[in-house]
């Protein structure tokens, strides 16, 4: 099992797919933008085993996450975010009951312990500051038994302990 962690960006990208496409009635996802082929072809496993109920713990793909902040910041900006493709409804429908394939991690005592072992200063990204959301992004992944982090922000990107479990 292995769970795929996305940060703010990608959940957008996720959210509008998933809206534009009718992606609960097709049940899949096409490469885009910041949704690799790789990307696409994994998260395509998880709905298709969660889809389709198969109880085979040995080929268990796990899930999709994101952390609630990745919801709040989609919130803070939902009109450039949405482009009119859902509406604050069907987000809220979303969040109140995701598809089986989906998880949206609490903020909580297990996220904070992960949190204070961040750096402040990402020395790959030439010293940057690591911002909250970010952090908690990465807190989230570092929470999960075995995940992958699917992130377009240069300073998540950069951070050594995702070093070997970044999925582009």
């Amino acid at each position: 099992m292995t769970d795929i962690v996305v940060d703010t960006n990608i959940l957008s990208e996720i959210l509008f797919q998933y809206f534009k496409h009718d992606v609960k009635r097709r049940g899949y996802f096409e490469p885009s933008g910041n949704l690799t082929k790789n990307v696409v072809r994994k998260i395509n496993l998880i709905i298709k085993y969660h889809s389709e109920l198969i109880f085979d713990d040995e080929y268990y793909p796990g899930l999709l996450i994101a952390s609630t902040f990745a919801f709040v910041e989609i919130a803070r900006k939902f009109d450039d975010i949405s482009q009119g493709v859902y509406s604050i409804a069907q987000f809220a429908a979303f969040i109140e009951s995701p598809p089986e394939w989906f998880r949206i991690s609490p903020l909580d005592f297990d996220i904070l312990s992960y949190l204070n072992n961040l750096p402040i200063n990402v020395k790959g990204n030439d010293g940057a500051p690591l911002e909250l959301a970010d952090a908690i992004h990465v807190a989230t992944a570092l929470s999960r038994e075995n995940f992958f982090m699917v992130a377009t922000d240069k300073t998540i990107t950069a951070l050594e302990v995702l070093k070997d479990k970044l999925l582009i």
